[in-house]
């Protein structure tokens, strides 16, 4: 809709100034801007799509939709970048908007002129905007949380987005000092952390395994034993989507998405430098610097590297890490920009292939926590890296079409993995060991992803719409590891007394094999329509195909398939106001499986079916977002045993009957969640998650009834929260944190019962801003030094806590 103009009318007039000083008769401006009419700026809306991009070309395609000219002087938006503008807008709430989180403001001098100052200016108090433009990106925003997400193709508002969402900011990062995806993910809510040992940790949410992730929205597979958890210095935030996602992904787990989304080249130069030391002798260093390559600002670059040196409060452990990220972004056109980059991670770590034991009766042996059952030469090296590229283009129409594609790749270097092994000795002395060496290498993971999607406005039946649609490929190509296992090299040895710097010698030895090679491939094509009812309501519907392979060249008795599963999507969302909405939703998400019925059949696969419902506000102009989720989830259909069939069920089974698909968990609870300004200064990301699982049907009917898991706890919360003392950059800011959860058991061989109470620790930050761009951060973890394991079970399954560990750090920036 366009702004009717006045023939004869007054022209708006856009007076730009510098430090508040409006510019005379005697300066003449060049024209960058104009029409020939006069909008209402308080009253007359106009509906924009405007995408990110610079400033002017923001501000020009804004000014021109609304009938009004600008007139001022370029080099005063040199360098700035909008993160765009979508909805129906007064002139003022669109400036208000556009100029969000720069160093430019305006005031009204008369009806028709209003002057841009600089920050220090009288600048008018923000305008209530009934359509704040969507903004995932948090760099630079100062806020715990952002109005938008992109972990589906394109912009998605958080508050219409009909599941639950948080977004783990670049200064939320910063503030709690969370380095990798380890540290982000064990602070999040509604997410838990297991280990299967130091290296190999996984994710859980509403009792189901987090078992892909997303960077910049596409899929890449953790990789086992050789996936480095990402670090967080080349992001700009971490999205997580509870519940089922198959719309996204294809096959998964109904649990949650987690999307990475990494930093991008700024127009204006920016470049900063940060150096931490912590506890255990921990030192990194990072590095960041970013801008235009060339005057006109249309080639931009950005490059991160990252030195992080650390040891464990366990004798003899420690880690290497190293990190490089370059992106490039050029903008081919005025609507189009190709980006291409490379992310390389290596690792060098001595790694535990366990923990701790425990005694028979299941409960602790309170050994010291800085016991490592390892020796000082075990390593566990490996490299991670990913190269990819992206075209955007937007039309004039609204319209966006996006390209990507990534190939990555995972690795174990040579004789990489070299580890020791504990297993008990006896049976009446739980101190007593028998240790085992083992070498391997070869472990390798390759992955190829290709996604296109196009999204934008249509109109029917008298009103907008938006459709996404889209198509994507995936294919992983896995090498198994190979080699040597040495058992029993010392036996009856009395860990209370182990030396891991002399006790065993190091082991050597050449692999001349390499493991099995197998290919995972699947493809999809996928959309979804966001259709606008009535103002408030909002109905979205959605479907995906997919084709899913697996096959294994040297066994093709393993390979297996899953022709075109259709996974639907539906959604309600309904405004009550300017800043609340209630939802609805249905989605679900599929996961293949190798099993076979008496027929000779293969099994359909699992299907994750997950109900939502719930309450999202908004306010503080999308900087304060709070959500209130119900969820049911019902995974139907894993494989049980089919009693009326053969035993052995040849020649599928070498024991045991074939299958049925007659399986079945629940999960369901609610979910509470309150994230970003709560006040001026004041930031705040708290959730709590109440989820309750049960077997409905299973094999064993002892197990019906019992949790999925109960390494999870049926309470969990995560908060914490900052507070800046003089409400403005420079200063004292402080915060602080409580990780709390219920309790938790494992059970063992003989229903030993492995159990962690419930717990809470608690994290304290302060830093300082001096101005002049430096910066220092105090951050004090677990400040009542709690002991606690974060793991307990059987064997040597247990896993203490971190103790007390401080970390500081100077940050210098340009």
């Amino acid at each position: 809709m366009f702004i009717p103009r006045r023939a004869g009318s007054l022209a708006l007039a856009i007076q730009l100034s510098v430090t508040g000083l409006a510019w005379t008769g005697a300066t003449t401006l060049p024209t960058l801007w104009s029409a020939p009419a006069r909008a209402q700026t308080e009253t007359a809306r106009v509906r924009v799509d405007i995408p990110a991009g610079p400033l002017s070309e923001a501000l020009n395609r804004f000014t021109e939709l609304a009938g009004v000219y600008l007139s001022g002087d370029s080099s005063l938006t040199a360098g700035k970048r909008s993160p765009g503008l979508s909805g129906e807008f007064t002139v003022r709430e669109g400036l208000d908007v556009l100029l969000q989180g720069t160093d430019l403001g305006y005031r009204v001098e008369a009806d028709d002129t209003i002057t841009l100052v600089k920050a220090g200016g009288n600048v008018l108090a923000p305008v209530n905007v009934h359509d704040v433009a969507l903004t995932p990106m948090t760099e630079g925003s100062g806020g715990y949380t952002a109005n938008a997400i992109s972990t589906f193709k394109g912009t998605q508002s958080v508050r219409r987005t009909p599941q639950p969402v948080t977004v783990v900011t670049r200064q939320s990062l910063d503030d709690r000092a969370l380095l990798d995806m380890h540290d982000v993910l064990s602070a999040t809510p509604g997410v838990t952390v297991d280990y299967t040992d130091s290296e190999r940790v996984n994710y859980y949410s509403r009792g189901y395994r987090i078992e892909s992730l997303q960077i910049d929205g596409g899929r890449v597979e953790q990789g086992g034993s050789i996936f480095i958890q990402p670090d967080m210095a080349t992001l700009d935030r971490v999205e997580i989507l509870r519940g089922s996602a198959g719309l996204l992904k294809g096959t998964g787990n109904p649990s949650a998405t987690v999307n990475m989304v990494r930093k991008k080249p700024t127009e204006a130069f920016q470049a900063s430098a940060k150096a931490t030391y912590g506890s255990w002798e921990r030192q990194r260093i990072e590095g960041d610097i970013s801008g235009a390559l060339i005057p006109s600002g249309r080639l931009r670059g950005r490059l991160v590297a990252v030195s992080d040196d650390r040891e464990f409060f366990q004798d003899a452990r420690q880690e290497d890490r190293k990190v490089f990220y370059g992106v490039l972004e050029m903008d081919l056109t005025d609507r189009t920009t190709l980006a291409t980059g490379y992310q390389y991670t290596h690792l060098d770590a001595t790694g535990s292939w366990g923990g701790l034991p425990a005694d028979f009766d299941g409960s602790q042996l309170d050994l010291p926590r800085d016991t490592y059952l390892g020796a000082d030469w075990n390593q566990w090296n490996r490299f991670n890296e990913q190269l990819f590229l992206e075209l955007d283009h937007y039309f004039d129409n609204g319209w966006h079409l996006e390209g990507s594609a990534t190939k990555t790749r995972f690795r174990m270097e040579d004789e990489g993995f070299k580890q020791t092994y504990f297993e008990p000795a006896s049976t009446t002395n739980p101190y007593l060991m028998n240790v085992s060496t083992s070498i391997y290498d070869g472990d390798a993971s390759d992955q190829r992803f290709y996604s296109v999607t196009a999204d934008g406005p249509f109109r029917l039946f008298g009103r907008e719409h938006e459709l996404v649609v889209g198509a994507d490929h995936q294919r992983v190509r896995t090498r198994g590891t190979a080699g040597i296992w040495t058992p029993n090299v010392l036996t009856n040895v009395d860990i209370r007394d182990w030396d891991p710097y002399h006790d065993i010698p190091e082991p050597y030895a050449n692999i001349t094999t390499s493991g099995r090679v197998d290919y995972t491939r699947q493809h999809g094509v996928y959309g979804t329509a966001r259709f606008s009812v009535t103002d408030p309501l909002t109905v979205i519907a959605g479907a995906r195909a997919t084709w899913w392979e697996f096959e294994v060249p040297s066994d093709p008795d393993s390979d297996y398939d899953v022709d075109k599963e259709l996974t639907p999507y539906f959604g309600l969302v309904y405004d009550l106001n300017d800043s609340y909405s209630v939802y609805a939703s249905y989605t679900d998400i599929f996961q293949p499986q190798d099993e076979y019925s008496a027929s000779g059949s293969l099994l359909d696969p699992i299907v994750g079916k997950d109900y939502e419902a719930g309450l999202k506000g908004e306010f503080r102009d999308g900087r304060l977002n709070v959500t209130l989720a119900a969820f049911r989830i019902n995974n139907e259909g894993a494989a049980v045993e089919d009693a009326s069939s053969p035993d052995p069920c040849t020649p599928y089974y070498t024991n045991g009957h074939c299958r049925v698909a007659d399986g079945e968990t629940q999960s369901e609870g609610w979910e509470l969640e309150i994230a970003g300004e709560v006040l001026p200064g004041w930031q705040l990301l708290a959730g709590y998650t109440n989820n309750h699982t049960e077997y409905v049907e299973d094999d064993d009917p002892d197990n019906i009834g019992d949790p999925i898991r109960t390494a999870d706890p049926r309470h969990l919360f995560r908060l914490f929260t900052s507070y800046n003392l003089n409400q403005r950059p420079q200063g004292l800011t402080v915060g602080g944190g409580v990780r709390a959860q219920s309790d938790i058991y494992t059970t063992g061989a003989g229903d030993v019962k492995y159990r962690q109470a419930g717990y809470a620790v608690y994290d304290l930050m302060a830093s300082y801003d001096f101005g002049n761009g430096v910066r220092l951060r105090l951050n004090a973890n677990n400040i009542f030094d709690k002991e606690y394991y974060k793991k307990v079970g059987s064997g040597v399954n247990n896993y203490y806590g971190d103790p007390r560990n401080y970390m500081a750090s100077v940050e210098v920036s340009y």
